[in-house]
């Protein structure tokens, strides 16, 4: 693609989302980035498959489209980023004054989104893209979308979580969500998106290994909140009948005398997220409040992707992605979990050839190669590209 200053430009750019601080956390984790190029240091970190990793730029490549991603709220890589490019930094010498004071932790931290943000822009300038793709859970304002679109021919939102106050949806030239109750929201507003929803990369399964002889126990990844209420006072009470291990965030949620509070591993990212689903005999699944009942969420993809076998609540849209029963067990409250989780841990065998079911359904039809080809039709037929 040439642009109109003569410079070739990328077709994709991604926004990614630093959830939960899991790229911060991965990169401060490891001692070997610090001195590590930001080239490098990017590569590495998105190789781990944290959250979507890098399978929507190798599903776009895969494909004939060039494609990059940076994640705008991860610190230290974006302020890696700047000292190669040479774009000043104040708050590298904020940081260096002592932190005692509140008034200089506020200008800090002030600075630091005012400098992410114009770090982000002198990113797209310098890549010229076609398509700003930018990711559920990123704050942006509508002057951001403005200064973006002076580098870039079209901004795309991909959404998938409660909608934050204030989100200049308006702003952008196409919506996409994997969540029914935010298509009902967009279409009110004229901005009827079209569904995208999660995947699996396949690529995984080369390097982590999904074990036949299962750990006989159930696993819950993900992550609890004040606004969870219905997934805490689910997961609480399902702890009390089976044993679960849960890996995540937002222990401190939990009853005091929840059994979930002692079964707490810590959070679980990328290559150890996944060793967990391809560990583990059972993975339990259970919406956030704004999923509702939509089968909408990675971890049904992830898990069936290492061959866990799936117990999910019933939906009115999970046939379309899964056969219940075969490929997935699904439930109808807390009792009825109970029940179809202890009948699989009773008969393994059964459950190991759901998790194979499963398995094979998500890698022939819910791989980021499908999503891509999903998404490169939605854009062609807006004439985006």
């Amino acid at each position: 693609m040439t642009v109109p200053d003569g410079r070739t430009g990328i077709d994709f750019l991604l926004l990614m989302e630093d959830y939960q601080g899991s790229y911060t956390e991965a990169f401060r984790a490891a001692p070997e980035l610090q001195e590590a190029s930001y080239e490098e240091s990017a590569k590495r970190l998105f190789s781990r498959s944290i959250y979507y990793g890098d399978a929507y730029v190798n599903g776009l490549a895969s494909r004939g489209f060039t494609a990059d991603q940076v994640v705008p709220a991860c610190r230290p890589l974006q302020f890696k980023w700047a000292r190669a490019h040479g774009l000043w930094n104040p708050s590298d010498w904020i940081g260096r004054i002592p932190l005692d004071a509140r008034p200089v932790l506020f200008s800090k931290q002030v600075t630091d989104q005012l400098t992410l943000s114009r770090i982000l822009i002198e990113q797209i300038a310098g890549r010229r893209p076609k398509i700003v793709w930018l990711f559920s859970g990123i704050r942006v304002t509508a002057r951001e979308v403005r200064a973006w679109r002076r580098h870039a021919e079209h901004v795309m939102l991909w959404w998938s979580f409660p909608l934050v106050d204030g989100s200049p949806c308006e702003r952008f030239d196409r919506l996409l969500s994997s969540i029914p109750s935010l298509f009902r929201h967009f279409e009110v507003r004229g901005m009827g998106p079209p569904h995208l929803i999660h995947a699996f990369d396949r690529r995984i399964c080369d390097r982590i290994p999904s074990l036949e002889a299962r750990i006989p126990r159930v696993a819950f990844v993900g992550n609890l909140a004040p606004n969870y209420g219905d997934r805490i006072a689910f997961l609480d009470a399902l702890s009390r009948h089976v044993p679960i291990d849960f890996y995540g965030h937002g222990e401190q949620y939990l009853p005091e005398d929840s059994p979930l509070r002692r079964a707490y591993r810590g959070p679980a990212w990328g290559d150890e997220l996944y060793s967990v689903y391809g560990s583990h005999l059972i993975v339990v699944h259970k919406n956030i409040d704004v999923a509702e009942k939509s089968a909408s969420a990675k971890r049904l993809f992830e898990a069936t992707g290492m061959g866990a076998c799936v117990v999910t609540e019933a939906s009115d849209d999970l046939a379309d992605l899964f056969v219940p029963g075969e490929e997935v067990i699904t439930y109808s409250g807390v009792d009825d979990c109970v029940e179809k989780i202890g009948q699989l841990l009773t008969n393994p065998e059964r459950a190991r050839e759901i998790g194979r079911r499963g398995q094979q359904r998500t890698l022939t039809d819910h791989t980021y190669e499908r999503r891509v080809d999903d998404l490169l039709s939605h854009v062609k037929a807006l004439g985006l590209l």
